[in-house]
């Protein structure tokens, strides 16, 4: 009833394994890359507002629609309301 199956069927079952797991490591090497990418993105970012405060450039603010804010032009961000568009 339980006896050992044909060399093909093990040698499929390990051809699937080993492609599923190739499959994982590749999705986390292409994730682990894409979030080296976004801090580094995120860090050149900080430095470069850094460089800016440091230089005394002004930047231009605008005005939030819903609660009167005013948030960097530049790139708008959420000013803690709910309602808030940014």
């Amino acid at each position: 009833m339980f006896g050992l199956p044909s060399l093909t069927k093990l040698l499929v079952l390990v051809v699937v394994v080993l492609v599923v797991w190739y499959g994982f490591k590749l999705v986390n090497r292409l994730d682990a890359a894409r979030k080296s990418e976004a801090k580094l993105r995120a860090y050149e970012r900080e430095k470069e507002e850094e460089a800016r405060k440091a230089r005394g450039e002004v930047e231009e603010m605008q005005a939030c629609g819903y609660c009167g804010a005013y948030v960097p032009a530049s790139h708008p961000q959420n000013c803690g309301r709910a309602d808030c568009p940014y």
